[in-house]
């Protein structure tokens, strides 16, 4: 059966709620009750906007006054009636959510205030509602303990598309702002107040974007950090600097100057003691940082005359390797035979970046609008959908570059040009390769949309064929040494993983305490040169026991194999030793990285650990039994081509109290100092999700 609109959209939210309720604790006492004004329903009605066919936003599909919708359920339109009946309609499950937030923690409001917050979560959904979000955090602890200022910064913030600000909804903000704080439907919040909004350069800032009141000094400036460097000062586009002694008249975005001058890169070098080798470069150029930054890298250089040429038109070659390399790919070196740019071209064809056959000619002009295609793929950014910046070009890609500050285009007679169709030259190649090697995330990162994660030091592209983990990070609750995970979705069951190490176990009281499952380890594999396999010597006692005490159980291997051959070696090894005897979790594969002097296994390439894993899962998986793969950070990120892996469930270890790993897996190990008793030791604890059973 067909759902109607309006029900996808409380569907949806009515979804949204549930898990806004498993974090809220139950109030003490009784409050009022709303439902949504008039006035609020004609405001709400305002922000939207009204279309009477279907259109899509950041990859959805609305209609109406912003109810969500498929693209083909209304081929004919709707009229402005239809339209607001379904918005009341979803309005329901927006006013229960608010209503349930302020019954939860006893809170009071007014109507205006109510409307306020239904607009929001009309907009936004329930994602405001954290109690470690700014808002939602005033109104559980009191409202009337915070200034106008802090108010409207706490409802404002919720301003951005991406990375963006967006006008529309600074508008909408600070509109529902002001009705918050006064009961004004009408208002002149947006007359009243500005912003900065504050781009960190390599550093990162509590508050990206700020609200000051019009007409007043900005008083103290956000103060961004950056490990090792020493924060000089935010300054506008053309050199001037921001103190906070000016007054706020309109919205400005100010960037950040660090010691040693330059894009402001985690990993950037000393360029103060650069020597300019152009004649034809000057400090008052433009271009100069870039410049600079670039040569003291050695990523450009000049020309045997001593000039730069900086308006000088890049080749299609030329303009491949710049933003290949940028990007973080691997330069594969000038080609020794035809032309010397076919490797970057074979690479660029290979990442989807340019088609086959597109760029017949490397030595010949390449136009501004490939290039924003080039770097976005490259980089890992999807086409955005939305209002373009330019005024000559309407592409998603120039829109996700222009929103992650990559490029910006020129502006003349306030508006701003792209020049799609023109080539480009070395300065403003120059300042793209230097804003994409300097490009930082949001520290709360959504690869989904950067197309990058962030691992230690390094931004990993994402490899969109391989399965994204579906858990709620924030749904996770640790109790001692026990792991729930509070999503009505999902069954779980607390397991723990055992070798020689623990010792004698009674498997009784372990059964007794609570325990799910085991993992037990069958045998494992020297490091050394000799690489002899072997039993664990506690493993027969451990599963016989683990078996009588009513657990499920799964067994483990630790790998080193550096061969195919071998890995086939330790998975009949596992078969032999295991006798046929059923198991209700999986038989994991266990390879983990040695940092000993005489390790067997380093140096051992992503492809050979890869056909190393899928040999032992293969064979495991013939012999009838299921098989998982043991693997952390450091060996599914750098380690292992995930993208072969996408058929084998995986046990990913991280001990702490929410796990960030992007990519699915099945099991969890979230400590390695569990307490349980009928174990000696500390030990090993996991959760499980859609058990094995």
């Amino acid at each position: 059966m067909k759902m109607s609109e309006p029900m996808k959209r409380i569907l949806a939210l009515s979804l949204s709620l549930l898990l806004v309720l498993t974090l809220l604790p139950a109030g003490a006492l009784a409050v009022d009750t709303y439902t949504t004004s008039v006035e609020g329903v004609r405001m709400i009605e305002e922000f939207e906007g009204f279309s009477s066919t279907a259109y899509a936003d950041n990859g959805k599909w609305y209609i109406g006054y912003g109810t969500l919708c498929e693209p083909s359920d209304y081929p004919n339109g709707i009229s402005e009636l239809e339209a607001d009946q379904l918005m009341r309609d979803a309005l329901v499950v927006a006013e229960d959510v608010v209503n349930n937030l302020l019954m939860d923690y006893s809170i009071s409001v007014t109507q205006y205030q109510f409307d306020a917050m239904v607009s929001m979560t009309y907009n936004l959904g329930t994602q405001w509602i954290v109690p470690e979000y700014r808002f939602c955090g005033y109104l559980i602890s009191g409202i009337w303990q915070y200034t106008e200022t802090e108010v409207v910064n706490a409802i404002a913030t919720w301003c951005h598309q991406g990375s963006m600000v967006r006008e529309s909804l600074v508008n909408r903000r600070l509109r529902e702002a002001y009705l918050f704080l006064y009961g004004q439907y009408d208002n002149a919040g947006p007359d009243n107040y500005t912003y900065i909004h504050y781009s960190p350069n390599g550093g990162t800032v509590e508050n990206r974007t700020v609200f000051y009141p019009v007409g007043q000094p900005y008083g103290t400036l956000a103060t961004p950090v950056q490990k090792g460097r020493t924060f000089l000062g935010w300054y506008l586009d053309d050199g001037t600097q921001i103190t906070g002694l000016e007054t706020a008249m309109e919205d400005i975005t100010v960037t950040a100057r660090w010691d040693g001058e330059g894009t402001g890169s985690a990993d950037e070098v000393d360029v103060t003691k650069w020597v300019n080798p152009y004649r034809d470069v000057s400090s008052t150029d433009w271009y100069y940082t870039y410049v600079r930054e670039l040569s003291v890298k050695a990523i450009v250089g000049g020309y045997a005359d001593g000039t730069f040429q900086a308006a000088k038109e890049l080749s299609a070659g030329e303009a491949l390797k710049l933003i290949l390399v940028a990007a973080g790919y691997q330069d594969p070196g000038n080609s020794a035979s035809g032309h010397w740019a076919e490797n970057y071209l074979a690479l660029a064809e290979s990442l989807g970046c340019v088609y086959a056959g597109e760029i017949a000619n490397l030595d010949g002009s390449i136009s501004r609008l490939t290039i924003a295609r080039i770097a976005a793929v490259a980089m890992g950014l999807l086409p955005r959908e939305g209002e373009s910046p330019f005024a000559d070009v309407n592409d998603g890609y120039t829109l996700a570059l222009y929103e992650e500050g990559i490029l910006n285009g020129s502006v003349v007679s306030g508006q701003r040009y792209y020049h799609p169709e023109d080539g480009i030259n070395r300065a403003e190649m120059c300042a793209i390769v230097s804003r994409i090697n300097g490009w930082e995330y949001e520290e709360v990162n959504d690869p989904s949309k950067s197309g990058f994660i962030k691992f230690r030091k390094q931004y990993l592209p994402v490899l969109w064929d391989v399965p994204v983990a579906p858990y709620n990070k924030n749904l996770f609750v640790l109790d001692g040494s026990r792991m729930y995970y509070n999503d009505p979705n999902y069954t779980t069951e607390i397991g723990i993983d055992v070798s020689r190490h623990q010792e004698e176990i009674d498997w009784t009281k372990v059964a007794a305490s609570g325990i799910d499952f085991v993992m037990i380890r069958l045998g494992y594999r020297g490091w050394g040169s000799e690489g002899k396999v072997n039993l664990d010597a506690r493993f027969e006692e451990n599963l016989r026991g683990a078996k009588a005490a009513g657990l499920k159980v799964g067994v483990y291997f630790y790998s080193q194999a550096i061969t195919t051959e071998e890995a086939r070696e330790e998975a009949q090894f596992v078969l032999d030793h295991l006798g046929g005897v059923a198991l209700e979790y999986p038989v994991a594969y266990d390879w983990e990285i040695v940092n000993e002097s005489g390790a067997r296994t380093k140096g051992l390439g992503v492809d050979a650990l890869t056909d190393c894993t899928i040999a032992f899962c293969d064979t495991i998986a013939q012999a009838g039994y299921k098989t998982i793969i043991y693997s952390g950070f450091d060996v599914s990120y750098l380690r292992m081509d995930l993208s072969r892996l996408t058929g084998y469930d995986f046990w990913f270890p991280q001990y702490s109290q929410k796990p960030t790993m992007y990519y699915n897996y099945r099991i969890w190990q979230y400590s390695d100092k569990g307490t349980v008793p009928g174990i000696s030791t500390k030990v090993d604890m996991d959760i499980a999700f859609v058990p094995y059973n």
